[in-house]
């Protein structure tokens, strides 16, 4: 495989961010939205040559700032139900984050973690078919952010299978999880695991040629996922709802990436000026 970046995964990074914020604004069709959630764990297991201690950086640290951000959230929306202020503090949060969404960015970084250790081929499919007997058998956690990471583990593994020994070990990954899964644990998770991980393999084995739009889909996609559960409330207080808070809360969210971003890039600029 190619060092060369593919500008198809930009693209399918963005389209897969806008996929998360329609499955959380709830709006129709918000079940097929939620396959871009496996999409992107897909790609948690692509090479880096970045060292585990710049990963943390990279990952955990957004993961406070943003935990605190939505903290604060949390706190204004409890004083303005007249609640306790830290009515919504939950223990799990120190794993999961104070929004829901934000568990991806502890459970990206272990991925990270474990990735170099699953490389030979017998290991991320035993993997993969280990997580998919377990949970056939014990089913999946009840406990956040536990059953999110049983739900991201398949797709990871797949990852780890495609970037380490091609598509066709991948493939075989997913069919053989996913057949223990549907044949074992009905459920709509399992529709969605396999299809998320499917078109994710689909665009890796593509490529197209990286542009200034595939780099500005690239650059926004994290963004929009981070910060998109603002909007949603913005929506939600100025009593939007159904398909219009799902075009509400599309848009709001790129222009507020955007804002992110511009902000984030004048103030790198300024240090290195400085």
């Amino acid at each position: 495989m190619s060092g060369e970046r593919n500008g198809l995964i930009d693209y399918g990074r963005f389209l897969a961010a806008l996929g998360i914020v329609w499955f959380h604004t709830q709006a129709p069709g918000s079940r097929i939205a939620y396959i871009a959630l496996p999409f992107f764990l897909v790609l948690l297991s692509m090479p880096s040559s970045s060292s585990l201690a710049t990963r943390a950086k990279r990952l955990l640290l957004p993961f406070v700032t943003w935990s605190l951000v939505f903290a604060m959230l949390s706190t204004a929306l409890s004083l303005k139900n007249q609640a306790p202020p830290f009515d919504w503090w939950r223990w799990h949060m120190i794993l999961s984050g104070t929004w829901i969404h934000l568990w991806f960015l502890p459970f990206a970084f272990l991925a990270a973690v474990v990735s170099p250790w699953l490389r030979h081929p017998l290991a991320s499919l035993g993997a993969a078919v280990l997580t998919a007997t377990l949970m056939v058998l014990h089913g999946s956690p009840a406990t956040v952010p536990f059953g999110q990471w049983a739900f991201g583990a398949i797709p990871v593994f797949v990852g780890i299978a495609y970037f380490s020994w091609g598509w066709r070990l991948a493939v075989t990954t997913l069919f053989l999880s996913t057949l223990i899964l549907f044949v074992g644990q009905p459920s709509p998770d399992n529709i969605t695991i396999l299809a998320g991980t499917g078109l994710a393999l689909l665009f890796l084995s593509n490529h197209l040629p990286t542009t200034a739009a595939s780099d500005w889909c690239a650059r926004l996609s994290l963004w929009i996922y981070l910060s998109h559960p603002l909007m949603i409330v913005i929506g939600q207080s100025l009593r939007i709802t159904y398909i219009e808070l799902g075009l509400f809360s599309l848009v709001g969210s790129v222009m507020l990436a955007q804002i992110i971003e511009t902000v984030v890039q004048a103030s790198r600029k300024g240090r290195l000026e400085f």
